[in-house]
């Protein structure tokens, strides 16, 4: 509906349901929601430790991030210190408005609440210094070492907070102090409207397609139908809104795939949920911006990305882990049937860390979750899809043993959201463990996000990916260096996925190079990857490598032969020499990961080459095959 919705539609609904009785977020402004789950069993353990982080906060208020905190970022490029106090600091606005809403007879919960409200609003700005002068072309250069300070501007962090304070006040303000209310008014208005509503000049987030637009323009329209009356002005200000999440749509394939992958697909996506289910409330039904059916095809993309014990397919800088919002994920089960609860083990729990996410996934939660494991790991059972304008190959197996194996591939271009340089890369999966891995995402600093630095590491660069090194040259960064897709089949015993990558790399010797995926998985035989690539030069190379990134120790086990893990992985032994470099990372999510480079240096490279390696799932003792 989204893409057909025009402004006089939008107007007209706005103002023929201005003067009904609109519910905005109805389960919210049910007692009995509330009652239900602050005395629901399997929620005790997080009211009794949100009770006592009220009570610590009204026995001593944390501080406020200091000008030396808030400069480290130009200084440094440590972004950390100060967003992590700057978070406990709003943590107090999420604890006490969800104490309030279940407690409402407990004036200290009141109280604490608009001391945080007062708090945030003594803030100098609520953007995260990672952020300041993010509407200057040179960003983020040229901002830290000017004499005057950049003009306000609209980020995730600004846009969150105004929303999270509009819903607050919509619901609480009746037992706050007035001029609580009118100052947390004013402050929206002044942060949030003056800045985005009243400029013309487009902020940085709007021109681009991945969770930016997403969580800033749903937050801006969301804070505005809570505080706007005015229907002809709502519409004025929505217009303005719809249109940038036009844009945030068409960065999803039409098979609703995005390249940033399913840690931001939630964090963006749901955003964008939580607008539509608003905007729905106010006109009563009329504008329903979730149906529509490629919104039900990316409500359905997470669903592919979801592996074992919690994993997902974590290409470009999404954690290996991800925790899912089950009520995110119910309500979406509204516009999309087939969607399923992931598994127990793998969703959210409450926090205190957001009132926005934390009150939809108790209020928006089915009573009883179920995740449908048994039926979604039936043997023999295969759910794949290939999302071609991405270029992404997912397929899941569960073998005839019972065993949960995976496979997935990437292509695209090497200037995606989020990017690494890891056209061509792939994972394997089994039975909870992504055995040929991705490294994730790095530490984000300053400089992480400087093209010049970030590909010299090995989460983002190629050289940390299951790619090869073209004679000496890794992938370049850019929208030029990409992958195109040449074929792809699917049938009942194998799944193949061929990608040219002769563009993915800035090395005059190279003529063309292609990489063919072969995913065998027969019903009565051990799932085995094969990948051929073929190359040729203008020129006899100097060097080839081949690299694959493993999250498990390699040991060699015969000529030609490594064990890793679940997985015996072959290659022809006489054609190269394998090194072995261990490595430990960091990243924001997790500290001293390790995994594995397999590094084949090619022993004697041709003008022409083809090679091919074979990775099969163990099942006891081989030999090597003939790898054809």
């Amino acid at each position: 509906m989204i893409n057909q919705l025009t402004l006089k539609q939008l107007k007209q609904a706005l103002e023929e349901t201005s003067h009904s009785t609109n519910k905005l977020y109805e389960e919210a402004g049910s007692s009995e929601h509330w009652r239900r789950i602050s005395e629901d069993p399997k929620y005790s353990a997080f009211w009794e430790q949100l009770k006592k982080g009220g009570e610590e906060r009204i026995k001593e208020q944390p501080l406020p991030p200091q000008f030396s905190e808030f400069i480290l970022f130009g200084t440094t490029g440590d972004r950390s210190f100060y967003q992590n106090k700057r978070d406990h600091l709003i943590a107090g606005v999420h604890t006490f408005s969800l104490l309030v809403m279940a407690d409402k007879q407990n004036p200290e919960w009141v109280a604490g609440l608009e001391n945080a409200l007062w708090s945030i609003c003594n803030e100098f700005t609520w953007v995260l210094p990672a952020h300041v002068g993010l509407y200057i072309n040179q960003y983020p250069h040229r901002i830290w070492d000017q004499p005057n300070m950049p003009r306000e501007t609209v980020d995730l962090a600004s846009a969150h907070i105004g929303f999270t304070l509009a819903e607050i006040i919509h619901f609480m303000g009746s037992r706050l102090h007035p001029w609580v209310v009118e100052r947390v008014k004013a402050e929206i208005e002044r942060r949030l409207f003056q800045v985005y509503f009243h400029d013309p000049v487009p902020q940085n987030w709007e021109l681009k397609t991945n969770n930016w637009p997403a969580v800033c323009a749903s937050s801006i329209g969301a804070a505005a139908i809570y505080m706007e009356q005015d229907s002809e002005k709502l519409s004025g200000m929505l217009w303005r809104v719809i249109n940038v999440l036009r844009g945030y749509l068409s960065g999803f394939d039409e098979q609703g795939a995005t390249p940033e992958g399913p840690a931001y697909w939630q964090y963006g996506f749901s955003h964008f949920v939580f607008l539509s289910e608003l905007l729905k409330e106010r006109t009563q039904g009329r504008i329903s911006l979730l149906a529509d059916s490629k919104i039900e095809q990316i409500s359905l993309f997470p669903q592919f990305c979801m592996l074992g014990d919690g994993k997902v397919v974590n290409f470009s800088d999404s954690p290996e882990q991800v925790k899912w919002n089950p009520g995110l994920i119910h309500r979406l089960q509204s516009y999309a049937p087939s969607l399923q609860m992931p598994e127990l083990s793998s969703l959210l729990q409450p926090t205190s860390n957001s009132w926005i996410e934390t009150s939809r996934l108790l209020l928006w939660s089915p009573e009883q979750t179920e995740s449908r494991e048994a039926e979604r790991h039936k043997s023999g059972s295969i759910e794949e899809r290939i999302f071609e304008g991405n270029q992404w190959a997912i397929s899941k197996v569960i073998d005839t043993e019972g065993h949960f194996v995976a496979f997935a591939a990437k292509g695209g271009y090497n200037e995606e959201p989020h990017n690494h340089n890891d056209l061509g890369h792939f994972i394997l999966h089994v039975d909870g463990q992504s055995v040929l891995a991705d490294m994730g995402l790095g530490i984000y600093t300053r400089q992480y996000f400087q093209p010049e630095y970030r590909y010299n590491q090995l989460n983002a660069g190629s050289h940390g990916h299951s790619v090869p090194i073209v004679d000496g040259c890794r992938q370049g960064f850019g929208k030029r260096y990409y992958a195109e897709l040449v074929e792809h089949h699917q049938t009942e015993k194998e799944m193949t996925f061929s990608l040219d990558l002769t563009q993915a790399y800035d090395c005059p010797s190279l003529e063309s190079l292609t990489r063919h995926f072969a995913w065998k998985r027969a019903e009565n035989e051990s799932p085995q990857l094969l990948i051929r690539d073929q190359v040729s030069f203008l020129c006899k190379p100097n060097s080839f490598q081949e690299v694959f990134i493993s999250s498990t120790e390699p040991v060699k086990t015969a000529p030609g032969q490594f064990l890793l893990n679940g997985v015996t992985f072959f290659y022809e032994e006489n054609n190269w020499r394998v090194e072995v470099e261990d490595v430990t990372l960091d990243s924001d999510t997790e500290k001293g990961k390790k995994f594995y480079r397999m590094i084949l240096h090619c022993n004697h490279p041709e003008r022409i080459m083809e090679m091919t390696f074979k990775f099969e799932i163990h099942k006891g003792n081989h030999l090597a095959p003939n790898l054809q």
